[in-house]
């Protein structure tokens, strides 16, 4: 099955990270069958028939199935109406005039039903590359702005937007019911991406006020997790699936020492006491970290600026 990206020009690597991850997660084999960096679309051959995962994708903007690879748009006509014969309505999205008006006549004429509107099929179609590929778009049904901080129960300014968190999530190659980790839980911004994805949810901080908010806000989602106030540096006698945590910096319970350095070290010592073998870490910090933990192997390290004076670093590390 082949499956195209439209990817969000967020940053220019981790729309892709996060799909491939993500399909490692579910333990889907792929291979790269397109690329164009320009226009950030990426078409991969997925060895599955199966396509739920793309609801998890925080940074792609559009998915679909490619139904046709000709330019040709009689048989394109052909292609697309065997996948979609038995729908009720459908459109064409095109930013070409010629191919999205041509194609839905086309379309129509075989006695499909044009809704631009509220169709329930829609054919994307892009050229690219000098190809043409044209696909089923596949329903993105996310809803972050629903998930804002603003918007919870209990709110901080210290707060991940959804899209983030979800983010974070889906770069540690988890899937349904796998167990996550997030040892500095705050107001619960991963933890809820988490569990809306289908995963098991821990998580622990040493300020009971966001214990208890973090609470409030699984509770809304209608969320359950395991959320209790304790210190991540003193956790033993358990393992999850993924750990997966935005650490604390500048003002906070755990860093009266300001030894961020040394802070940060030690909690990858610890975490790399609780995670499974072959499971993995994603962690954001404010600042390089040059860590080398006996059991710790970094597969990908990310910047994501942030404004003038912050640039946060994304390590994602495996458990060997």
């Amino acid at each position: 099955m082949l499956l195209l990206f439209s990817l969000s020009g967020e940053h220019p690597r981790l729309p892709e990270a996060e799909v491939k991850a993500v399909l490692e997660g579910e333990g889907l084999e792929y291979s790269v069958f397109f690329r164009d960096e320009e226009e950030r679309i990426l078409v991969l051959d997925v060895k599955s028939g199966d396509h739920v995962f793309v609801n998890r994708l925080s940074l792609t903007r559009k998915a679909g199935i490619v139904a046709s690879l000709s330019s040709d748009l009689e048989q394109v006509s052909d292609e697309v109406f065997e996948v979609i014969r038995g729908s009720g309505s459908f459109a064409v999205r095109c930013s070409e005039k010629d191919i999205r008006e041509d194609l839905g006549q086309l379309l129509a004429g075989r006695g499909l039903v044009v809704d631009l509107d509220n169709p329930e099929r829609e054919v994307y179609c892009i050229n690219v590359g000098g190809r043409l590929f044209s696909c089923i778009n596949l329903a993105l049904d996310r809803d972050f702005r629903d998930r804002i901080p603003k918007r919870r129960p209990f709110f901080h300014p210290t707060s991940l937007h959804p899209k983030t968190a979800r983010l974070l999530v889906n770069l540690a190659r988890v899937k349904g019911g796998d167990a996550v980790l997030d040892p500095f839980c705050g107001t619960g911004g991963i933890l809820i991406e988490a569990g809306l994805m289908g995963l098991q949810v821990r998580g622990f901080d040493v300020d009971g006020m966001m214990v208890a908010g973090c609470q409030r806000n699984l509770g809304f989602y209608g969320l359950e997790g395991e959320v209790d106030e304790r210190n991540a540096l003193e956790l033993d006698n358990m393992e999850v699936d993924a750990i997966v945590s935005d650490l604390p910096y500048g003002r906070s319970s755990y860093l009266t020492d300001r030894n961020l350095d040394s802070f940060y070290r030690r909690f990858m010592n610890k975490s790399s006491e609780l995670v499974r073998k072959e499971g993995y870490i994603v962690c954001v910090l404010p600042m390089d970290l040059d860590v080398d933990i006996k059991n710790l192997a970094l597969l990908d390290r990310f910047e994501i600026y942030i404004h003038k004076s912050l640039t946060r670093r994304v390590y994602v590390f495996r458990r060997v």
